[in-house]
């Protein structure tokens, strides 16, 4: 520190001879460099100005952003939705603050309006005590009025563009819920194929307990009968099981790719396309493999069963309805994971159904002012051409001179083009919702079911989804047991030694107040 002190007055010297120096260049040959360098550099400070003005306000929105969704996320927080609820809300405003920031206003738009203004004040200026200014006023005025009720329309345009997507989209969500419907009942019976499919492995123990019971030994076809009834019946359990799953894999695939094409872009249509061939020898496929998968659930039982049963025809039998039970209860939760998944999917298809009805709503709101803005932009083209009617323009002109007559004439052409300016301004924001509502119809457009739980499927995973539940729950667990168990048994366990370090402390100093006294 001391050195940088001592530097000081070396540091000045040389900022003074820099300054000579400059001061003489700019008397050289070089002030021509100079001021060119003074004019880039003043030019890439009002450019630096411009972008930090424009991105002070996204900077503020990120900041708020983030402070809003830590206390969203804070577990301590006592209203965390209402807090939630205020940042979808702040959400779903921000594309009108982001185009109200903006100009909105066109080139050609805002030439137009100005022009109008001054050929309205031109009037008086250019044709003094000619009838050129009871024309051109109004005809101003007019011309703007018109721009106005053209912000309307292409308002209402974009607002009826945005509910008719919204309708389509909530149509499709609609569709998916039936189909989803439609695999919850097909899905239904399999919990009552489990249900038989035990029951008939817990009598298949019991049956040689009746058989001996009702002294069926003698009879060997009936006592067969009866061995082999529970292990029918728990096999046929499994393969209604397995058709109710390939029945709800059907449904639930209908119900993910529902909207799909429908609303997949031209460019993206061309990679699903299916030529009639090709959908009739996939439907052939799909059969096929419908028959094989039945096999497969009716076989494996009775093969595995008179392989390792061992020769007693009793212990094949309970082999086969275990078997058979474990084989329903499988299929069960393969019906569960695709019920889950599709339910799941179209709970997406939902929301963005939601978020586009939405965001035409939200257009909806922002075009409620355009009627009433047409409306005023006419009452000044009607009141202008009131005003150049009426006999007071020359008394106006004779007391006030020509600026006077200007500005009673230019008024309401003014006013006429602040209202199609605020015009411009509605219509912008209802095309921004119209255009969000598109891009929010276009992810109905996304192949859930052909993305098979890749890294970029937004669907449901029940594997990966069960064991983050499972990590929360002990994440949980082990935050109530630490603030509820350990935490109070961390304060006594500091309290407890603290008392003990003031006991021996108070130990320590009566024993050298005592070793005092004693060498006194």
């Amino acid at each position: 520190m001391s050195k940088l002190i001592q530097r000081l007055p070396s540091l000045r010297r040389r900022l003074r001879s820099d300054g000579k120096s400059s001061s003489g260049s700019l008397n050289g040959d070089d002030g021509g460099d100079y001021d060119n360098n003074i004019m880039a550099s003043s030019s890439s400070l009002e450019n630096a100005t411009t972008r930090r003005t424009a991105s002070k306000s996204t900077a503020k929105y990120e900041k708020q952003r983030q402070i809003e969704q830590e206390e969203a996320t804070n577990p301590d927080d006592p209203t965390p939705i209402a807090t939630t609820l205020k940042t979808l809300e702040r959400d779903m405003s921000l594309l009108d603050n982001l185009v109200s920031s903006k100009i909105t206003l066109s080139k050609t738009e805002f030439s137009l309006l100005f022009g109008a203004i001054i050929t309205s004040g031109m009037g008086p200026i250019a044709f003094p005590g000619t009838s050129v200014t009871e024309l051109l006023a109004p005809a101003a005025a007019a011309f703007t009025a018109s721009i106005t009720i053209g912000s309307e329309y292409l308002g209402r345009v974009a607002v009826a563009d945005g509910k008719e997507i919204a309708a389509n989209t909530i149509q499709c969500a609609a569709e998916a819920e039936a189909l989803l419907a439609s695999a919850e009942r097909v899905k239904a019976i399999t919990p009552l194929c489990v249900g038989v499919g035990a029951t008939c492995a817990s009598f298949a123990l019991l049956t040689p307990t009746i058989v001996e019971s009702l002294r069926l030994s003698g009879s060997v076809q009936l006592m067969t009968e009866l061995y082999l009834l529970c292990p029918l019946v728990s096999v046929l359990a499994a393969a209604v099981a397995n058709l109710a799953l390939e029945e709800t894999r059907e449904f639930a695939g209908r119900a993910i790719n529902v909207g799909v094409r429908r609303f997949a872009k031209s460019g993206n249509v061309g990679r699903t396309w299916m030529s009639t061939s090709e959908q009739i020898v996939k439907g052939s496929k799909l059969k096929t493999d419908r028959w094989w998968s039945f096999a497969w659930s009716v076989l494996p039982a009775p093969i595995i069963g008179s392989i390792v049963g061992g020769p007693n025809l009793s212990t094949k039998c309970i082999v086969v309805a275990a078997l058979a039970a474990a084989q329903s209860a499988y299929f069960l939760a393969l019906c569960e994971g695709v019920v889950a998944r599709a339910t799941d999917a179209v709970a997406l298809k939902a929301r963005s159904a939601a978020v586009c009805d939405t965001y035409a709503n939200q257009g909806a709101r922002n075009s409620a002012i355009l009627p009433f803005t047409s409306a005023l932009s006419a009452f000044c083209a009607a009141a202008t051409a009131a005003t150049v009617e009426l006999p007071f323009i020359d008394t106006v002109s004779t007391l006030y001179g020509t600026f006077g007559e200007v500005v009673v004439v230019s008024t309401f052409p003014i006013l006429s083009s602040a209202f199609a300016a605020a015009a411009a301004v509605s219509k912008a924001r209802c095309e921004v919702d119209a255009e969000a509502a598109c891009q929010a119809a276009s992810t109905l457009a996304l192949e859930y079911d052909g993305m098979n739980g890749s890294g970029d499927d937004p669907v449901l995973r029940p594997f990966l989804a069960v064991r983050e539940l499972i990590s929360l729950a002990v994440k949980g667990g082990w935050r109530s047991v630490r603030k509820g168990f350990i935490n109070p048994l961390n304060s006594l366990w500091q309290l407890s030694r603290r008392a003990m370090w003031r006991l021996r402390r108070k130990n320590n100093g009566n024993r050298w107040i005592s070793g005092d006294e004693d060498m006194a």
